[in-house]
């Protein structure tokens, strides 16, 4: 089974949807930007926790902080 290999590869910029995002204050775009990073970080953590049940809390939260540095 071969390893997924994502595509690093842009399309055209879609100037609509950038013109969208600069009307949006830069307060909002960063709120909703830690939002979802909140989001992604707990389900890295809710999926690891799945797996690795035996893990500690502590343990857990070293395992979420290695998967971050290994995948940037």
């Amino acid at each position: 089974m071969q390893a997924y290999q994502p595509k690093h590869e842009l399309g055209e910029p879609d100037l609509l949807q950038i013109k969208l995002l600069l009307s949006v204050p830069s307060e909002q775009r960063l709120r909703t930007m830690l939002k979802m990073q909140k989001v992604v970080l707990r389900t890295w953590r809710n999926r690891l926790r799945a797996a690795h049940p035996e893990l500690s809390d502590l343990e857990l939260t070293k395992l979420v902080f290695e998967r971050l540095k290994q995948n940037g």
